[in-house]
C-alpha cells in the first residue's frame, strides 16, 4: 500500500492559527503524471493536474484576490452556524456543525450567475478604432467557415473558435450572424468578465448605439421550462443547465445520499420521457441491432450495487483565478459527489441476449468481434439543434461480471428521479460520472470511442502548460495524443463537517468533531484516514464508517470518516482548517477552509 508524504498547508507561519490537514489512503494509486514540487499555492499544485479540480477556497466573491485578501473577505463573511435539533444524541460539551444558516453577509457557496460580480456590467470596452457594421451586414457571416456575433455593440469574427467552444459547435452556429446576448439571458454562465475580455481579441467592428439597443428586445425561448422542481439544498452552479451540489454538511448525515439531496449534474434540458414509449436501442460489431422497451429490460434478473458518482470537474471554481481563468461550467465548489443505490439490469446480460459471447470474453477466450474496443453510449437529451448527449466506455469494464455495470431504473429504492436519467441511465461503477449517461437511448458496440465533445473534449488530462486560452479554444490543440480521455479518478476526499466558512461558538466546548468522506475511482479501497492539527507533523487516523461490504478492487462507494479531537486550554481563539488531500504516490494539495471561535 502506498502512503503519503509530505503535506504543505498556507498560512502556517501565522501563531494564532492551526491548521488541520486531511490525507486519504488508498489500496492503489493512478495518477496521471507527477504533480510539481513547489508547494507556494495550493491552487498552482492542482493546476498542474487541469482535470483534477481542486477543493473550493472561497466562492465567488472572492475571485481575483490575493491570498490574504481571500482569508480575510472569508473571515469578514463567514457565517453563523446554527445547530441542527435531531433526535441523535450529542457528545456533551461538544463542538459540532451539522448545518449553516444564511445571513446577508455570508460568502455564497453556489457559483454561476453570481460571477457578474467580477464585472458587473460585461460592457466591451469601447473601440472607436474599428469600423461600425450593421445588424444586416453581421447577418452575412452565418456559415461554418465565416461566424461572426455581436454582444453589447461589439462585433466579433470568432470563425476559429468554432470548434473549440465548450458548448459545441451546433449552438455556435445557432447564433452565427445574431446578437449572443438572448442566448446569455438563458445561459448565463457566460455572464462572467473574464469571458468578455477574452472574447476581446476576436473583435473586428462595432454596432451603432441604436442597432445595439434594438438588440436589447430579442428574446430566446427557455427549453428549461419543462425541468423538475429541487431541493432547496442543491446550491445551483449554473440554472439552465441546471447543476447542483448538496450542502456538504448534510452528506454525513447518512451514509446513503437522499435522493433529493444528490448532486446533479446536467448537461442539457431534463427530456420528458412515457415509459411506455421508451425504447434502448443496442447496436454495433458483432451483434443483431435490438430495441428494448423498459417492460423488458425489467424481466432480466434484478441486480443492486451501492456506487458513489463525482462529477469529472469537481471543485472545478478552485482553479479559476485572476491568473488562471476557467471557461467550462459549472464552477463546482466541492460538493458534486454522492451515494446511492442503484437498482437495475446488468449490462453484460443484456449484450448477451443480443448475442455477444460475453463469457468467452471476459475469460479471455474470445476477443470481442471485429475490433470492438468501446461502448458508445448516447442519451435522450438534447440541445436547441437536435444535438444529444452521449460519451463512451472499455468495453471489458462491461464484460467483467463483477464489474457491475447496470442500466439502472431504480435509485435508492424508487424508480429514478427525472433528473437522475428516468426512465433508465447507465451506471458504471468507479468510473467518471460524465460517462454515466443518464436518459439512456443508444448503446453502440465500436472499435472508436464517442465522437461527441463530451468525450473528445471536455475531459481529458491535458498537459499542465496548456491553457483554454492559447492552445484549446482554437480545437484541436497540436497533441491531443497527450491529453488520455478520464475514466477512472484518484483517491480524494474532503470534510462536510464542519462547513465550509462555518463559525461555531460554544462556551466551555471541549472537543471538536471533524466528519467528511473519502472516495477513490476504480474500485479502490480507502484503507485509513489521517488527520494532522499541526502542519502535517503529527497525525491521528481518523475512525472509519462503512456498512457495507464490497469485494476487493470494488469497493466503489464512498467511506466517511469522523474524528474528534479535544481542545486545550491554550488552544488559540481561531481554528482554520485546511483540506489537503493526498492521492499517493504524489502529493495533491487541496484546501477547504473552516474556521472556530470558541467563547
Amino acid at each position: 500500500m502506498n502512503s503519503a508524504v509530505v503535506l504543505v498547508s498556507r498560512r502556517m507561519a501565522a501563531s494564532k492559527h492551526f491548521v488541520v490537514g486531511v490525507r486519504a489512503l488508498s489500496t492503489q494509486s493512478h495518477a496521471f503524471h507527477q504533480s510539481s514540487s513547489s508547494s507556494s499555492s495550493s491552487s498552482s499544485q492542482a493546476r498542474n493536474h487541469p482535470w483534477m479540480l481542486a477543493a473550493a477556497l472561497v466562492g465567488t466573491a472572492t475571485a481575483g484576490l490575493t491570498t490574504q485578501q481571500q482569508w480575510t473577505k472569508l473571515e469578514e463573511a463567514a457565517p453563523t452556524v446554527t445547530p441542527k435539533n435531531n433526535d441523535k444524541e450529542q457528545p456533551k460539551n461538544g463542538l459540532q456543525a451539522t448545518s449553516v444558516a444564511k445571513t446577508e453577509n455570508a460568502l455564497p457557496q453556489q457559483v454561476g450567475e453570481a460571477y457578474d460580480q467580477i464585472k458587473p456590467d460585461n460592457k466591451p470596452p469601447p473601440r472607436p478604432d474599428l469600423p461600425t457594421y450593421t445588424m444586416e451586414e453581421v447577418s452575412e457571416h452565418a456559415e461554418e467557415d465565416d461566424m461572426w456575433f455581436t454582444f453589447r455593440g461589439a462585433v466579433y469574427n470568432m470563425t476559429t473558435f468554432s470548434q473549440g467552444h465548450p458548448g459545441g459547435f451546433p449552438r455556435l452556429m445557432m447564433a452565427a450572424g445574431q446578437d449572443l446576448e438572448p442566448y446569455w439571458n438563458v445561459y448565463r454562465q457566460h455572464f462572467r468578465g473574464h469571458v468578455i475580455e477574452w472574447m476581446e481579441k476576436y473583435r473586428v467592428g462595432n454596432l451603432s448605439p441604436e442597432e445595439a439597443e434594438a438588440n436589447k428586445k430579442v428574446e430566446f425561448g427557455d427549453m428549461f421550462e419543462t425541468d423538475p422542481p429541487r431541493s432547496p439544498d442543491l446550491l445551483a452552479c449554473t440554472s439552465r443547465p441546471f447543476n447542483g451540489e448538496p450542502r456538504i454538511e448534510l452528506l454525513t448525515n447518512d451514509y446513503i445520499t437522499p435522493n433529493e439531496l444528490f448532486y446533479t449534474r446536467n448537461h442539457l434540458q431534463v427530456p420528458v420521457l412515457d415509459p411506455d414509449e421508451y425504447r434502448l436501442i443496442i447496436s454495433g460489431k458483432g451483434i443483431k441491432k435490438h430495441k428494448f422497451t423498459l417492460e423488458q429490460l425489467k424481466k432480466f434478473p434484478k441486480h443492486e450495487v451501492v456506487t458513489t458518482l463525482q462529477c469529472a470537474g469537481n471543485r472545478r471554481e478552485d482553479l479559476h483565478d485572476k491568473d488562471h481563468k476557467i471557461f467550462i461550467s459549472p464552477h463546482w465548489v466541492i460538493g458534486a459527489m454522492s451515494t446511492a443505490k442503484w437498482g437495475g439490469v446488468k449490462l453484460r446480460d443484456v449484450l448477451k441476449e443480443c448475442g455477444l459471447d460475453v463469457d468467452a470474453i471476459a475469460l479471455g477466450e474470445k476477443l470481442p468481434p471485429g475490433g470492438v474496443k468501446h461502448i458508445q453510449a448516447e442519451g435522450y437529451d438534447q440541445d436547441e439543434t437536435g444535438y444529444t448527449y452521449g460519451g463512451s466506455f472499455p468495453i471489458e469494464k462491461a464484460m467483467d461480471g463483477l464489474g457491475e455495470v447496470i442500466l439502472a431504473y431504480e435509485m435508492n429504492g424508487e424508480e429514478l428521479p427525472r433528473d437522475h436519467g428516468y426512465p433508465v441511465r447507465l451506471l458504471i461503477p468507479g468510473h467518471v460520472g460524465a460517462r454515466q449517461v443518464k436518459w439512456l437511448h443508444k448503446l453502440r458496440l465500436s472499435d472508436k470511442p464517442s465522437s461527441k465533445s463530451y468525450q473528445c473534449k471536455s475531459y481529458r488530462g491535458f498537459a499542465p502548460n496548456l491553457t483554454f486560452e492559447k492552445d484549446l479554444a482554437e480545437w484541436p490543440p497540436a497533441r491531443l495524443d497527450q491529453a488520455p480521455i478520464i475514466h477512472e479518478q484518484p483517491v480524494t476526499s474532503f470534510v462536510c463537517n464542519p462547513p465550509q466558512n462555518a463559525v461555531l461558538g460554544a462556551k466551555n466546548a471541549s472537543s471538536i468533531e471533524l466528519k467528511g468522506v473519502a472516495w477513490s475511482g476504480g474500485g479502490r479501497k480507502i484503507e485509513r484516514v489521517d488527520v494532522s492539527v499541526d502542519g502535517g507533523k503529527n497525525w491521528q487516523a481518523a475512525e472509519l464508517f462503512k456498512p457495507i461490504d464490497q469485494r476487493y478492487n470494488h469497493h466503489w462507494a464512498w467511506t466517511q470518516f469522523t474524528l474528534v479531537r479535544k481542545l486545550r486550554e491554550n488552544e488559540p481563539a481561531t481554528v482554520c482548517f485546511i483540506l489537503l488531500t493526498q492521492f499517493p504516490p504524489f502529493l495533491r494539495l487541496f484546501h477547504c477552509p473552516r474556521m472556530f471561535k470558541k467563547s
